[in-house]
């Protein structure tokens, strides 16, 4: 029995335990992003004060590293061959790193020399990253592999992307708690960093082991084992599809970084650091929160508009007005101002979020189709690795703009979490927040009408890949070798 015959030995129906096994793992590879999105630049300016200028020259420069790692580690998993597949042994490894690298990287080194803590961080934030990267990328391949049933596949990916959104929530709730504890002086700075690794570290690590013991790759290995090579990653640019999903991708995530980046700080300064509390919440966890529940109402409203077979680059752009008329509104919301207001501000956002946000994952495991039907090989590490690439390069850049920004604005790291920040770093918060997002979600509209993917084009391109493994593309009708040219004439 040959490699292929293995894999496709478990074609049959998933069961909901390895649906369940799956989907779990992405409570590390979304909330693994959300906390450091969250909590990474707080953590480098107030408590273990680093100025922010600095702060974000090292998130992008590690993240530099974080993004060439990712098409590195695509080939690699692309040209495994285990039993275990050829995602499922570095999900495995990963799952007993994760502890170790959040515990260094959130190491409470704030007495330490400055120039000793600086490289101390840029050294534990590459190590952490490294062990997201052997984690994500072959994770998210695995959704692609997981299924070949286009709606199951994408349910599946539908029910991933509600997990990772709940990590979010998560991580977000939990280290505005603990921000607040810190600045009311309850826990110290030691406390809140063994607090984060730990607490974190085991919430993300068991899922993980969970994806790794019980999930299974469905789709048959490529013929022809590839390398690594600048060439090979310009080869993915080569397909028309995934430059436009690419563009959809990385404008509209980059504009998750900023908010989250900023949030915690920017309402509590917005609020004058009043201990406002609304339903019982604290103010900055109640505009999250408000963002988070209307995105999550709207996650099912998606999957039905995607059974009523409405395209998945429409229900994008449907959402990105709506996600610009919220963040906007959020970010020049005036001090002193009724902030009950900021939470309608937020639920317009998270409105358009919801559907902004789950489409291009959605949206990935058709282009790998696409791209199979198109070269004749299923490498979706190659794709996945360009497009996190791409991503953490920009998320990388944003947050230096963030530091910079807020560094040339006035914004003073040895102030701590409890002391409100000049006006003009206020100012130069809602620039940030407001201008770039404005700036970016308009990028990502463009790319989202230049995609040409619908369900019924996804289905029948499924239909051309079976023709092709099987190799009778030659004893199709006329009407479907038309079809076919048609299809690589928009898609290719």
């Amino acid at each position: 029995m040959d490699e292929n015959s293995k894999i496709m030995k478990y074609s049959g129906k998933i069961k909901l335990g390895e649906k369940a096994a799956f989907t779990v793992g992405e409570l590390f590879g979304g909330g693994g992003v959300a906390l450091l999105d969250t909590f990474f630049f707080t953590f480098l300016t107030l408590i273990i004060k680093i100025d922010a200028g600095i702060a974000g020259t090292i998130i992008m420069l590690a993240k530099i590293w974080d993004a060439i790692s990712d098409p590195l580690m695509g080939t690699i998993s692309d040209n495994t061959r285990t039993k275990l597949g050829r995602r499922r042994p570095y999900i495995l490894a990963s799952s007993g790193l994760i502890i170790v690298a959040l515990i260094l990287l959130f190491m409470p080194v704030m007495n330490w020399a400055y120039t000793t803590k600086i490289v101390y961080v840029v050294l534990t934030y590459i190590l952490y990253s490294t062990v997201s990267t052997v984690f994500n990328v072959p994770y998210l391949s695995l959704s692609a592999e997981i299924c070949e049933n286009v709606k199951e596949r994408s349910n599946m990916n539908m029910v991933r992307l509600i997990l990772a959104a709940l990590a979010g929530a998560i991580c977000f709730v939990v280290i505005d708690y603990l921000i607040g504890l810190h600045r009311a002086e309850t826990i110290n700075s030691t406390q809140i960093s063994f607090i984060v690794s730990l607490g974190f570290g085991i919430f993300f690590a068991v899922p993980v082991l969970c994806t790794g013991l019980f999930t299974k790759e469905r789709t048959p290995l490529p013929k022809n084992k590839t390398k690594f090579s600048f060439k090979n990653f310009t080869n993915t640019f080569k397909l028309k599809s995934f430059r436009r999903l690419l563009g959809m991708y990385v404008f509209s995530f980059v504009c998750n970084a900023i908010i989250l980046n900023i949030l915690i700080i920017f309402v509590y300064n917005v609020s004058g650091g009043a201990a406002i509390k609304i339903l019982g919440l604290g103010l900055s966890t109640a505009v999250f929160m408000a963002m988070l529940i209307s995105a999550g109402i709207m996650m099912p409203i998606v999957m039905l508009m995607l059974n009523l077979k409405i395209p998945k680059p429409v229900i994008f752009m449907l959402g990105i007005p709506l996600f610009i008329i919220g963040a906007v509104s959020l970010a020049f919301f005036p001090s002193g101002a009724d902030y009950k207001l900021m939470l309608v501000c937020a639920a317009v956002a998270g409105i358009g979020y919801g559907m902004v946000q789950t489409i291009p994952w959605l949206l990935f495991p058709d282009i790998v189709d696409v791209a199979e039907l198109k070269s004749g090989d299923r490498n979706p590490g190659a794709y996945n690795g360009t497009m996190t690439f791409f991503k953490k390069f920009a998320s990388g850049l944003a947050v230096f703009m963030i530091g910079i920004v807020l560094q040339g604005t006035g914004f003073d790291s040895d102030l701590g979490t409890a002391a409100l920040q000049p006006p003009k770093a206020l100012t130069g918060m809602r620039c940030v927040l407001g201008v770039s997002v404005g700036v970016f979600m308009v990028l990502a509209f463009v790319f989202g009408y230049l995609i040409k993917i619908t369900t019924k084009k996804s289905e029948r391109i499924r239909f051309f890949i079976d023709k092709q493994r099987a190799e009778t593309l030659n004893c199709m009708t006329d009407e479907e070798q038309q079809e076919l040219e048609t299809l690589k004439k928009e898609l290719f």
